[in-house]
This record gives structure tokens, C-alpha cells and sequence, in this order.
């Protein structure tokens, strides 16, 4: 069994605005710094750790930074948020209109978006890294681990290796926020100890 600190990367610009958020990479809004500080000053010596992992954006790597300054992470590609193709950098209120983003809600964010990904193949790519941080795991005998990464990548993860729901969007977690698992190798699942 193997501990997992699944952590949401702090707030962006986008975020505020209430923009999709991507493959767009942003650094970290200064408010964001000041939330990650602050939430996480406190706690992070309690968290146990082997091995630190993180998404290739600026967002999660800067607050892999602040949380753990004298770690070192190591970079996951495919742990990227989802590719919103013509979404990206658009709010909701920007979009409703489109007939694209009308079937993406009513499909919940299964379908292709234009120049995107579908959610399938997100999850896929999402899942495929996940195994490969497992086996990571493994080679360097690490039993603890932290993942630095995106609220799409955490819903996705959630949603296909949890019992409790299936829905994507029952694993919502807040910039900042995140959850505390145990996954168990045998069964391939996620069992949260915790939000945090």
C-alpha cells in the first residue's frame, strides 16, 4: 500500500477570471503564492515523503517550490491538465453560445473539444502516468509520495480508481487544495484517508 498526497497547484490568473486553463502556462498569481504559504507552511512536516512528483507546468512546479523549497521533484509530462483546445483562455459566458461547449457539458467533458482533447483521452494520458509514477515508485523503493499536478488530473485519477463515485466532478478540489490516499497495487484503487 502506498500513501499519495494528491495536491492542486495554487491559483493562476485564470483562475480568478474563471477561464479554462490548460495548456496555457502560467505561473502562480501572487495570491496564489500567499494561499499555498499559507495553507501548507504549516502542515508540510507532517507530510512523509520519498519522492515528490509534479506536472511540467509552471504553476504546479512553482508550488512544488513553496511547499517543499529544499526537495527535488521529479517532472511527470503526461501529468499536464487537460488540452482545451478552443476552450482555453475562454470563460464560460465567453462560450455558452457554441454548440461545441453545450455537448462538452451535457457529454461531462467526455467529448472531443476542437483542436482539444476528449475527456477519455485525457483520462487515458492521465492514467498511463499515473502507472508509470507507480512504477517510479517502485525502482526507488518509495512507499510515500507526493503529486503536484491539476484539478482536471485529480478528478480524472479519482474518478476511475475510487470506489465511492465515478462521477468526475464529485472530486473537485479547490487551488491549493487536495486529498491524502492510500493506493493498493493488488486492486489498482484509490482509497482518500482525507481531503486536505
Amino acid at each position: 500500500m502506498k500513501t499519495i498526497y494528491f495536491i492542486r497547484h495554487g491559483q493562476t490568473k485564470y483562475n480568478v477570471e474563471g477561464r479554462f486553463v490548460g495548456s496555457t502556462d502560467l505561473p502562480l498569481s501572487e495570491d496564489g503564492r500567499k494561499q499555498i504559504f499559507n495553507k501548507w507552511d504549516s502542515i508540510k512536516s507532517h507530510i512523509e515523503r520519498d519522492i515528490i512528483f509534479t506536472s511540467p507546468m509552471k504553476r504546479c512546479i512553482e508550488t512544488a517550490g513553496i511547499i517543499f523549497p529544499y526537495d527535488t521533484f521529479e517532472v511527470i509530462n503526461n501529468m499536464r491538465e487537460m488540452n482545451f483546445g478552443m476552450f482555453e483562455g475562454k470563460t464560460h459566458d465567453e462560450l455558452e453560445y457554441l454548440e461545441e461547449y453545450r455537448y462538452f457539458r451535457e457529454t461531462k467533458g467526455k467529448s472531443k473539444i476542437p483542436k482539444g482533447e476528449s475527456g477519455i483521452e485525457f483520462s487515458m494520458r492521465v492514467l498511463k502516468a499515473f502507472f508509470e509514477m507507480i512504477i517510479s515508485m517502485d525502482k526507488k523503493d518509495a512507499n510515500n509520495a507526493v503529486l503536484v499536478c491539476h484539478g482536471g488530473v485529480i478528478m480524472a485519477l479519482f474518478a476511475m480508481l475510487c470506489s465511492e463515485s465515478n462521477d468526475i466532478y464529485y472530486y473537485h478540489v479547490d487551488n491549493g487544495a487536495g486529498y491524502k490516499a492510500h493506493y493498493n497495487q493488488y486492486t489498482k484503487e484509490l482509497i482518500i484517508i482525507e481531503k486536505l
